[in-house]
């Protein structure tokens, strides 16, 4: 199969993803999101000889790549939020209830050169990686409206984009950094569940009145506390909730965790789904598609940019999850080990496809959980 044919096949993937949008749209984003996992880099001349145009000189592909950054017909948070309403239902879990169980991460990551620009990014777990579903790009300490206004955003814009007569259990998690009172709030408004991690001198009020800090209920390594019925954020005055501290004899530091769900080890499983964002991270920049060398300085401009990668993601994980379930992962590293991510085994699985001119490579949108 070639390029040009995997080209209308994405394509064609991309107008169920992302209905109403203009054809010629359609047309560079199939084309630069396929041209981004073949290169694997974001900067425009890279991109530009990876881009199966045939007719087109390579300068005239990298216009072309410039002009969809620079292209304010293209809104990404409408393009996202379509993307949202595609992919949620398949990677939604269905749990022994009958529920359909979203784990969704919020977290903050550099971008561009040098990190001069930040991205939030609302993602949804799927098989040790994530989907994103909702982002903003910024400059440092420059957003374009208050964080506890943009955090409120991104969570309706997830929410909005839930299915509709679905019966979905929501479950947010959140590092340290972004565990604030506005994201309890919202959680609890949106009907979600929510596990977040603790600062360690984050006050936690016991039903009695005493007053501690998250530090002190896990002090040693070893330790394990599961305090359920208290409260947490006494600046934001007290939130209700259970509280789950523990200091694993393997780790450096304790976890300290907040949940409105029981308080049992079992929020600490959850809460490991946290780092599948970091390996998404891993897979836009050095391992994937170097996003720190594209040269993107402008945030609106970063925003496409986001967007393209987000649907190149989609791509490879797609492959790559079609890869296992067809029991091809052989042809891609050794039965005795597994080394490759779905991620890497979808990209693998498309260059490996490209240059040997194999037809099994249907680029289509193809989700399944684990």
């Amino acid at each position: 199969m070639g390029a040009t044919e995997m080209v209308r096949q994405w394509r064609r993937g991309l107008e169920e993803v992302l209905p109403g949008l203009h054809g010629h749209l359609l047309n560079s984003l199939a084309v630069f999101s396929l041209a981004m996992a073949l290169a694997g880099h974001c900067h425009s001349g890279r991109l530009a000889a990876a881009a199966p145009v045939p007719r087109a000189r390579a300068i005239s592909r990298q216009r072309r790549w410039e002009r969809l950054l620079s292209n304010r017909r293209l809104r990404p948070h409408e393009a996202m939020g379509m993307l949202a309403r595609s992919v949620l239902p398949p990677l939604g879990a269905v749990g022994g209830t009958g529920r359909r169980r979203v784990v969704l991460i919020l977290d903050e990551t550099p971008g561009g050169v040098g990190g001069r620009l930040r991205c939030m990014k609302l993602s949804i777990a799927y098989r040790r990686r994530a989907v994103p579903i909702a982002f903003e790009c910024y400059e440092p300490h420059r957003p374009p409206v208050p964080m506890p206004a943009l955090l409120w955003r991104l969570l309706r814009r997830a929410a909005r984009s839930l299915p509709e007569g679905v019966d979905c259990e929501v479950t947010l998690l959140a590092d340290r950094g972004l565990s604030w009172p506005i994201v309890l709030d919202c959680c609890v408004a949106l009907g979600w569940h929510y596990v977040l991690r603790l600062q360690r001198d984050t006050r936690v009020r016991f039903p009695g009145g005493t007053t501690r800090s998250a530090w002190e209920l896990a002090r040693r390594r070893g330790a394990r506390r599961f305090v359920p019925g208290v409260e947490v954020f006494k600046r934001a005055g007290w939130r209700g909730a259970n509280v789950v501290a523990t200091w694993e004899r393997c780790c450096r530091e304790p976890w300290l965790l907040v949940s409105d769900l029981p308080a049992t080890f079992m929020r600490c499983r959850n809460y490991c789904r946290r780092a599948w964002c970091e390996q998404l991270h891993r897979d836009e920049k050095s391992h994937g598609f170097n996003w720190q060398l594209s040269r993107v300085r402008d945030p609106a401009h970063a925003q496409r940019l986001v967007l393209v990668m987000a649907l190149a993601t989609l791509l490879c994980l797609s492959l790559g999850t079609r890869v296992i379930k067809r029991g091809l992962r052989r042809r891609l590293e050794p039965a005795r080990r597994r080394l490759l991510s779905v991620f890497q085994l979808g990209l693998r699985w498309l260059k490996d496809c490209l240059v040997n001119n194999r037809g099994d490579c249907p680029c289509q949108l193809y989700l399944h959980p684990s």
